[in-house]
C-alpha cells in the first residue's frame, strides 16, 4: 500500500472507532503475521529438504480428516424439530454473545462505582418486575438505574431466549420480503430486533422497516443505539428504525407485515382489573389494527402460569380471526395446556450451560442465578382454510405431539414426559431420554388408550 494513499474505512468500522491511521496500522499488522507464517514456513521446508533430499516439501500430502471414534448414542424416537436446537443459532450470533458486554460497555459506560452498584440494582429491578410489581411504576425504564440494570442483565437474558427460538421458527414464518414492514409491540430496548438479526442472517441483507412502540423514549433512543452497534459488529447495513414513543393503541403510518411483542401482555395484565379473557380479546382486536392480511404475530411472555394463560386466550382469540398456530401447537385444537386452575400451563425451557460466562457469573453476584431459561409463546398466521392445516385432529393414523414438561421419574426405569397435541393432553412413557420444546409424530397405535390418574392425560407409551 502506497503511504500517500489512505485506507478506506467502512461504516461499520467507523461505528467502532476504526480511523484511516488505525486502518493502516491493522492492515500492516495482518501483512506483517503473513510474511512472518511464510517465513516460517520456508524455514521449515529449508531444514525438511536438508533431513530428506529426495523430497520435495513444496508437494503436500493430502491427508483424511480422521472420523471421530466416539459417537453420541442414536434414539430411536427421532425428533421432527425443537424449539430450542442450539445448531440452528448462527455462529457468528454465539461468538457476539458471549461477548456482548463488550458491545454494551462502548455503549453505556459504567464507571467502576456503577459497576460495583449494578448487582443491586438489577436485584432490585427483579424484585419490582416480580414480587413487588403492584409497587412498579409504569415508565420504570426512564430511570437511568433501572435501564442500566435492565439492559445488562433482562435483555441480555432475552436476547439469550430470543435468539434460540427465533433461529428455530420455520424458515417460512420468518420469510419477509424487500420493502417489508415490521411492528415490535413494547419493545423497550429492542429486544426482539436485535434478536431477530442476531437469529436470522438471511434477513439481514432485506431492506426491512421497523417500528418500535414503547411508553419509554430512553429505552428506544439506548435500544437503537445498541441495534446499530450489533449490526456493525456483524458487518452488516442496519434496518430502518422508526421509534414510536407511545402506549399499545398508538397509530403508525403503515400496516405491518410481521407483529412481535415480547414479554408486554403479562405487565398488561397487571395493570388492568378486568377478566383476563376480555383483555385477550380487546388486545387482538388492537393488534389486528396493526396488521396487513396476511400477517405473521408472534406473542412471547415469561414461562408463569400466569403468563401462559394469557397467551393461551390470546392463542384461542386470534384462532377466532382465522389465524392457525405455527409455534409451538402441532394442531389447530383447543389447547390442552391452558393454565386453567389445578391444570398444565403451556411453557417451554432450555439449559443455560451455554449461556455465556459473564452473564451468568453477573446473575450470581445478583443472587439472581439461572439454571434453566423459561417462556410461553404462540406463532400464529393467517389462512384462509383452516381445516386443510388442522389434520392432526383427524381419526389418523399417525399424531404429533410437542414435549412441554421436563422429566417424570417413573416405575421401571421410564421416563414420563406431558406432551401438547390435537387429541388433548398427553403423558409419553418412554425409556428415551426427551427434552423440552421437541416435536415428534409417532403411530396411534402408541396411545395405550388409558388416562394418567392425576392429570388425566392420555398415555402414550414408547
Amino acid at each position: 500500500m502506497s503511504a500517500d494513499k489512505s485506507p478506506e474505512v467502512k461504516w461499520w468500522e467507523a461505528k467502532q472507532g476504526m480511523t484511516p491511521f488505525l486502518k493502516k496500522q491493522q492492515l500492516e499488522k495482518k501483512a506483517n503475521k503473513h510474511a512472518a507464517r511464510k517465513q516460517a514456513q520456508a524455514e521449515k521446508d529449508a531444514e525438511e529438504q536438508k533431513l530428506n533430499p529426495g523430497k520435495n516439501p513444496a508437494k503436500k500430502t493430502q491427508h483424511k480428516k480422521p472420523e471421530f471414534t466416539i459417537q453420541k448414542k442414536e434414539r430411536n424416537l427421532k425428533s421432527e424439530n425443537s424449539i430450542f436446537n442450539p445448531e440452528r443459532v448462527p455462529e457468528d450470533a454465539k461468538l457476539l454473545l458471549e461477548n456482548y458486554n463488550a458491545l454494551l460497555a462502548s455503549n453505556m459506560r459504567l464507571n467502576s462505582k456503577q459497576r460495583a452498584l449494578l448487582p443491586e440494582q438489577i436485584r432490585r429491578l427483579s424484585h419490582s418486575l416480580t414480587d413487588e410489581r403492584g409497587s412498579r411504576r409504569l415508565g420504570y425504564m426512564n430511570s437511568p438505574e433501572s435501564l442500566t440494570a435492565y439492559i445488562h442483565y433482562f435483555l441480555r437474558w432475552n436476547l439469550v431466549r430470543l435468539v434460540k427460538l427465533f433461529s428455530n421458527l420455520p424458515d417460512d414464518f420468518l420469510s419477509l420480503e424487500d420493502g417489508s414492514v415490521c411492528l415490535d409491540i413494547g419493545s423497550g430496548p429492542l429486544t426482539a430486533v436485535t434478536s431477530l438479526f442476531l437469529a436470522r442472517p438471511e434477513l439481514r441483507t432485506k431492506k426491512l422497516t421497523f417500528y418500535c412502540l414503547d411508553i419509554s423514549q430512553s429505552a428506544l433512543a439506548a435500544g437503537e443505539d445498541i441495534f446499530l452497534s450489533t449490526a456493525a459488529a456483524l458487518k452488516c447495513e442496519p434496518w430502518k428504525i422508526v421509534r414510536v414513543k407511545g402506549e399499545f393503541g398508538t397509530e403508525i403510518k403503515e400496516k405491518a407485515s410481521l407483529v412481535f411483542s415480547a414479554n408486554v401482555f403479562n405487565e398488561a395484565v397487571d395493570d388492568f382489573k378486568m377478566p383476563p379473557d376480555y383483555l385477550a380479546k380487546k388486545f387482538t382486536q388492537k393488534m389486528l389494527s396493526y396488521t396487513k392480511e396476511d400477517a405473521r404475530i408472534i406473542l412471547i411472555e415469561p414461562g408463569t402460569p400466569k403468563a401462559s394463560r394469557f397467551v393461551s386466550l390470546m392463542r384461542d382469540a386470534l384462532l377466532r380471526k382465522d389465524f392457525i398456530p405455527v409455534s409451538p401447537c402441532t394442531h389447530c385444537a383447543e389447547c390442552p395446556m391452558d393454565g386453567k386452575r389445578n391444570g398444565k400451563w403451556c411453557n417451554f425451557a432450555f439449559s443455560t450451560e451455554d449461556a455465556p460466562c459473564e452473564l451468568k457469573q453477573l446473575s450470581k453476584k445478583a443472587d439472581l442465578p439461572k439454571e434453566r431459561a423459561v417462556l410461553s409463546f404462540v406463532a400464529v398466521k393467517k389462512s384462509a382454510d383452516r381445516s386443510e392445516e388442522d389434520t392432526d385432529c383427524s381419526e389418523d393414523s399417525e399424531i404429533s405431539f410437542r414435549i412441554a414438561s421436563d422429566e417424570i421419574r417413573l416405575p421401571g426405569n421410564r421416563h414420563g414426559y406431558y406432551a401438547c397435541s390435537g387429541r388433548g393432553l398427553l403423558l409419553v412413557e418412554t425409556k428415551e431420554k426427551l427434552f423440552s420444546g421437541e416435536a415428534f409424530t409417532v403411530p396411534q397405535k402408541k396411545l395405550t388408550g388409558t388416562t394418567d390418574a392425576k392429570s388425566g392425560a392420555l398415555i402414550v407409551r414408547i
